[in-house]
């Protein structure tokens, strides 16, 4: 066996400013679950505007107030634009989401290779990675029920579930790493502790709702398996990049970009089950 599979695992220590400020995220989601759909909209759009900021960091050699502005821009952009022209939720948003989805996978190809150069690609890489999903789910909550709000809710709450229960399971048994090359600090163990909260996470939803196991079952593993490889997609643009940490805007988490990695990778696969399959 390798070294590294003989390390033991390390001791569980609390990051009080992680929590506090996962506390905080909750209290503003929830806030903004009551107060409807607009307002949720509201709230992605923030994530998808101050995620640009940071993508700026991340991609730029020398940062501006200019280009923090060019970045923010880029990524309400296809929002402003589908608002503008009142998109209708037909062919051209089909294809959006289509393209969305295409562009996730490509992402999640080149976690096996180098092939892109995020710098030279910065500004499409902007707009399409980060500016395009939150776009999309924005957009889709102005003009959708209660119940797609609930589902994002339900699906957020499977994500903490998920990234919460890997860094406990990870750190209290994780031995074997799960994608070395881009996340060292990634293990087996903790994916499978996540993976397992997150479905009988989902079964609680189920059994709640009074809604088919079946459902929360292919939701569950889908939030699990998607969001794992939604922060692997970030974790290898901060590598090639060396970036340690996105921002700092949110204590003990990093920034946007490191709290919401899994959810904008997670978006349009989402919007394809919701848009065509009626999960």
């Amino acid at each position: 066996m390798h070294a590294m599979e003989n390390k033991a695992p390390g001791k569980i220590r609390f990051n009080y400013a992680r929590i506090f400020t996962a506390m905080l995220i909750v209290a503003a989601v929830l806030g903004v679950i009551v107060l409807g759909n607009q307002a949720t909209a509201v709230f992605f759009l923030l994530i998808n505007i101050f995620g640009g900021r940071e993508l700026c960091y991340v991609l730029e050699e020398e940062k501006t107030p200019a280009l923090n502005v060019v970045y923010m821009l880029l990524c309400i952009a296809p929002f402003s634009l589908m608002y503008l022209f009142e998109l209708d939720f037909g062919t051209y948003y089909e294809t959006l989401i289509v393209m969305s989805t295409v562009l996730m996978f490509g992402l999640i190809t080149n976690l096996w290779s180098n092939k892109l150069n995020f710098s030279k690609i910065r500004f499409p890489f902007t707009l399409f990675y980060w500016g395009l999903p939150f776009s999309l789910i924005a957009y889709f909550l102005l003009y959708s029920g209660k119940e797609v709000q609930f589902l994002l809710f339900s699906i957020i709450l499977l994500l903490w579930t998920s990234d919460t229960m890997a860094y406990l399971t990870g750190k209290a048994f994780g031995k074997n790493k799960l994608f070395p090359s881009v996340s060292p600090g990634k293990t087996i163990e903790g994916s499978l502790g996540a993976g397992i909260s997150c479905v009988i996470v989902g079964m609680c939803i189920a059994y709640t709702l009074q809604e088919p196991f079946n459902k929360w079952l292919i939701l569950s593993l889908f939030v699990w398996i998607f969001g794992t490889l939604g922060d692997l997609v970030e974790s290898k643009l901060k590598r090639l990049q060396n970036v340690k940490d996105s921002g700092s805007l949110l204590p003990g988490h990093g920034g946007f970009l490191d709290r919401f990695d899994s959810l904008v990778l997670l978006i349009p696969f989402l919007l394809v089950l919701e848009y065509y399959f009626r999960v």
